[in-house]
């Protein structure tokens, strides 16, 4: 189930990246087709802030309750920041992004909330490049 999860949220940022590509060609032409890997890998942070912020993830197969969020910041709050980071991510991919999103933002810490947008649009980035989705 949770692969399964996986698989349906790097489709849905592939799409979301192929939105915001598109977008920014039609306000800079000169951008030209293809990216760079720098900037594609900023544009997957954005596309991750921006839905995040939104509150447009895409749902995992079974909501996220209030509850497993506060369960979730209550295992990770003990723990040391780059462990928090770590462990949410972690919880990304196996529940879910927001899930993770929602156990982020209880912990109500912005410093841990940008680090890991940065380090989760780092591992999504990584799963578009290995399933051969961005060149």
């Amino acid at each position: 189930m949770a692969q399964e999860n996986i698989q349906n949220e790097i489709k849905w940022l592939e799409e979301q990246l192929e939105a915001k590509k598109r977008a920014l060609l039609e306000r800079e032409p000169s951008f030209g087709a293809v990216a760079e890997s720098k900037e594609e890998r900023e544009m997957v942070k954005d596309v991750i802030k921006e839905a995040a912020s939104q509150n447009l993830l895409p749902a995992p197969m079974g909501a996220v309750s209030d509850d497993d969020a506060k369960k979730a910041v209550l295992l990770l709050d003990e723990k040391e920041h780059e462990e928090v980071v770590s462990g949410l991510v972690a919880i990304a991919l196996s529940n879910g992004i927001a899930h993770a999103m929602k156990a982020a933002n209880a912990l109500r810490n912005p410093h841990t909330l940008d680090e890991f947008h940065d380090v989760l649009a780092d591992k999504y980035y990584q799963k578009l490049l290995e399933a051969r989705k961005i060149k």
